[in-house]
């Protein structure tokens, strides 16, 4: 059996292999594969599907499953509020109906089945284009399923583009860098070198797509890139969900991280909702937090190490 897209360790049990899209869960499974497309399906009689949040993301894995043999079992499980029997009755074309086979503790499992084997499509035909439109800077790249935002670009990141000084302290990291907007915008400013860094393949495909012609360095990695030295800037708009879940954790953890990753007077720039805790925990390892410009839903923070 192949699990797909499973949420840390709670799936280990079973005699699988795993396709994850978080660099952090698969770090559970003794045989996981962390990549934008699937491994080679030949040798998989069946496959369960965590369901993920985003249904474009649901759309794109079931796509690439119709790969397996024809009749192959496909079980799909989660909760009710993230999709799960939306899903099932929406599924794409090619796969039969699908079976209720239990529900409790807000969750259902659902199972279908490959109707016909089919050659999987390739990445790029994935790729949908989202524009860039700054007040200095215009463009437009390319992002995928279940990339942050990938529809268009984030207003949260709007506003901390809007509001970065135009030169910055390089090297530069973008964390968190999805289809790598923030990144590709520093390079079009000034031209520096650049890290970026998510935990998800899909995001890391994209970015690798729009900073080809970059100075740049994109890792698949849950937190900030290992042994940068020198760090000038680092830039984000931090996730604060692990899945459905509120995680905290995540924005704590980069922004300890952050502090020790900075050369003397680096600097730290990130957008947030105005309701998360991050200016306590920035002002906890940096001594103080600046605000840079406030709106009634977003705040953009700026730091430096002295």
């Amino acid at each position: 059996m192949l699990v797909i897209n499973p949420d840390g360790d709670a799936l280990t049990f079973l005699d699988a292999d795993a396709w994850c899209f978080h660099a952090g869960h698969a770090k559970h499974w003794q045989r996981a594969f962390c990549q934008a497309q699937p491994p080679d399906l030949s040798s998989y009689r069946g496959a369960l599907l965590v369901v993920a949040k985003e249904q474009t993301l649901n759309h794109y894995i079931l796509t690439q499953l119709q790969a397996l043999p024809a009749g192959s079992p496909i079980w799909l499980v989660g909760e009710k509020r993230g999709g799960v029997m939306s899903l099932a009755k929406r599924l794409p074309d090619g796969y039969g109906a699908p079976q209720k086979l239990a529900s409790g503790n807000h969750c259902q499992l659902f199972e279908t089945h490959v109707e016909a084997s089919h050659t999987a499509p390739q990445l790029h035909q994935f790729m949908h284009s989202v524009a860039v439109d700054l007040t200095d800077v215009q463009f437009s790249l390319q992002s995928l399923p279940g990339v942050f935002s990938q529809q268009r670009l984030d207003v949260g990141t709007r506003l901390l583009l809007e509001h970065l000084p135009k030169q910055l302290k390089t090297p530069i990291v973008d964390f968190a860098c999805g289809s790598g907007v923030i990144a590709a915008t520093l390079h079009k400013r000034q031209q520096p070198k650049l890290y970026l860094s998510d935990v998800n393949p899909l995001a890391v495909a994209a970015a690798q797509h729009n900073l080809a012609a970059a100075d740049a360095e994109i890792f698949l990695n849950d937190g900030l890139p290992e042994d940068i030295e020198g760090v000038g800037t680092i830039v984000s708009n931090p996730p604060f969900h692990t899945g459905l879940r509120t995680d905290y954790q995540i924005a704590k953890q980069f922004i300890r991280d952050a502090h020790q990753a900075l050369r003397k007077g680096g600097d730290l720039y990130l957008v947030a909702n105005r309701f998360l805790p991050w200016p306590e925990a920035i002002e906890a390892h940096f001594g103080h937090c600046e605000r840079l410009v406030e709106t009634n839903k977003f705040c953009v923070y700026h730091a430096q190490r002295k």
